[in-house]
């Protein structure tokens, strides 16, 4: 999945929580790859995705939703408009 696949929103804010630049934010980016994401954005990239899409993730799932593919898939799950 590319950059174009991974919805402008999306990409912005994921972009600007972990303070990088959106052509970074691709579907295969993962916690592994971002010094800055650490389990404080992780947490703060939850809120803003709940605040932004208006969804509720599963507290327990929270932890696993370590990718941007994740992440996305998560947000298709809930119903969230892209």
């Amino acid at each position: 999945m590319s950059v174009e696949q991974v919805p402008p929103s999306l990409r912005e804010l994921l972009a600007d929580i972990f303070e990088i630049s959106p052509e970074q934010v691709t579907a295969e980016l993962s916690m592994e790859q971002v010094d800055s994401w650490d389990s404080f954005r992780h947490l703060q990239a939850i809120l803003a995705l709940e605040g932004e899409y208006g969804v509720q993730f599963d507290p327990q799932r929270i932890p696993e939703l370590t990718s941007v593919a994740l992440l996305l898939s998560e947000l298709k799950k809930k119903g969230a408009t892209l």
